[in-house]
């Protein structure tokens, strides 16, 4: 029973970072991470260079640590 509990434990925990951003109604298509495009289609009224300015290690994509550094920075509005 203790051998079951740790396993889906473990699994679970694989799973809390992108099921966190998953969650985020930004990233459409569910792969953890939100595309220029996503967040486009997401922030229409953003200004032009948001997405540059909140992709802060510049891969091309948002991840969960920089949306959230956006949104305690005020430049994303939270979606709670």
């Amino acid at each position: 029973m203790l051998k079951e509990l740790t396993a889906a434990t473990f699994a679970i925990a694989l799973t809390l970072p992108a099921a966190a951003l998953a969650g985020d109604a930004m990233d459409a298509d569910g792969d953890g991470l939100v595309s220029a495009e996503e967040f486009t289609t997401a922030h229409p009224e953003a200004a032009e260079g948001t997405f540059e300015q909140v992709d802060t290690n510049a891969d091309g994509a948002l991840d969960e640590a920089e949306i959230s550094a956006a949104k305690d920075a005020g430049v994303l509005i939270s979606d709670s």
